[in-house]
């Protein structure tokens, strides 16, 4: 499924993790009644996006080699911007973005306490997309707002055309990393 475990580790509780050990056992249970807002928010999180892509995840499970599901998972609606408490291992997707050596220009909205040392792989190749992005968070204010400049071989996929989404490879590297002031952000409307 390429979700980064040893960071999902970090979000758990003791209680979240007994419960996916002792209830998740086999790609079945996904379709039977796996759900729980018992046990915590980010378990809920985890079990939401699992049982809603349980189809995409048994394609995955029964041929490993289906790296192109990896990238729907990773865009998926159903993991919320407001939540961080999985992410996935990009050192398992495939390198799908045709390079050009070109150099880009790109645009993130940060999460809550994000800095130039910590930064996502997900970057908007535009501000309308970036607008569009910032229709689906709360607390806009809240969350830095970062422009990159980097080489197109940074570049792992596409994401969502409608955020003009590229997703950077893990570990990429930059030539420029600017935050964005309270002005700029009014200017692009973010």
């Amino acid at each position: 499924m390429a979700i980064d475990i040893e960071h999902l580790n970090q979000y758990l509780t003791p209680d979240e993790k007994n419960y996916l050990n002792t209830n998740l056992v086999s790609m079945e249970v996904l379709n039977s009644d796996l759900y729980s807002n018992v046990n915590g928010d980010n378990l809920e999180v985890l079990l939401n996006f699992l049982i809603k892509h349980a189809k995409d995840l048994e394609k995955i499970w029964e041929d490993s080699s289906k790296k192109e599901v990896l990238v729907k998972l990773y865009t998926s609606d159903t993991i919320s911007g407001e939540y961080d408490c999985f992410r996935f291992d990009l050192s398992k997707f495939e390198q799908t973005f045709k390079s050009d050596g070109k150099q880009l220009t790109l645009y993130r909205i940060g999460r809550v306490n994000e800095s130039k040392e910590s930064l996502g792989n997900s970057w908007s190749k535009d501000f309308t997309g970036l607008k569009t992005y910032a229709q689906f968070v709360s607390k806009l204010e809240n969350r830095p707002v970062f422009s990159i400049e980097v080489n197109e071989s940074e570049v792992l996929c596409e994401g969502k055309a409608q955020e003009s989404e590229l997703i950077l490879k893990k570990g990429f590297a930059c030539n420029e990393i600017k935050l964005l002031s309270a002005e700029n952000r009014l200017v692009i409307g973010v």
